[in-house]
């Protein structure tokens, strides 16, 4: 006689991590690793990330701001960047609501005039998420509907020692609960 002994994990049991997100890590990672230097790229393990989340995707309506309204975003360098607020969401993720202004960034506008972004910064900041915030790339949809990926959430280039002009998080978008989805704090980074 034998006996089947089944054991249920409740923290074991995670959401297949769907091949798009999986292609993206990828390429998050090849992108960091081809631009740290030498050196660094040597030592580079890849990127943390919290276990895929299918309730951190969200499709949500983008509330416009009529007109745009013009903004300075500071940058890790010491300046600001122009941008405009184009719009704000509402976002009810399972560990908190929100709402939060999208922006397009002036300087880039030309090269992707399309491209909405979408920085903010959740109450794991300086502990397991990168202190200045993370961003989520903002999916256009048919209708005034956007699509937002938090397992997508992206730490600036900034979080892995690459010098640039990294938007800080306005304070608009701290968020005052955790988002545990997306990239975790880089190891050396605060």
């Amino acid at each position: 006689m034998s006996i089947l002994v089944v054991v249920w994990s409740v923290h074991g049991c995670r959401a297949p991590l769907p091949e798009a997100d999986r292609r993206f890590r990828e390429g998050r990672e090849a992108a960091i690793r081809e631009a740290l230097p030498k050196d660094l790229a040597a030592r580079f393990s890849g990127i943390p990330y919290f276990p895929y989340d299918p309730a951190y995707v969200l499709r949500v309506a983008l509330q416009p701001v009529v007109p745009p309204e013009p903004v300075r975003i500071a940058a890790s360098d010491g300046t600001l960047r122009p941008a405009h607020r184009v719009g704000r969401v509402t976002v009810r993720l399972p560990t908190g609501s929100a709402t939060l202004a999208v922006y397009q960034l002036d300087d880039i506008r030309e090269r992707y005039p399309d491209h909405l972004f979408l920085p903010f910064r959740d109450a794991l900041a300086g502990k397991e998420t990168y202190g200045s915030g993370r961003y989520l790339e903002v999916k256009r949809l048919a209708g005034g509907i956007v699509e937002l990926n938090f397992n997508r959430a992206y730490n600036p280039d900034c979080a892995f020692g690459l010098a640039g002009r990294c938007p800080i998080t306005p304070e608009e978008n701290w968020l005052p609960f955790p988002v545990r989805a997306g990239e975790k704090l880089p190891p050396g980074a605060h």
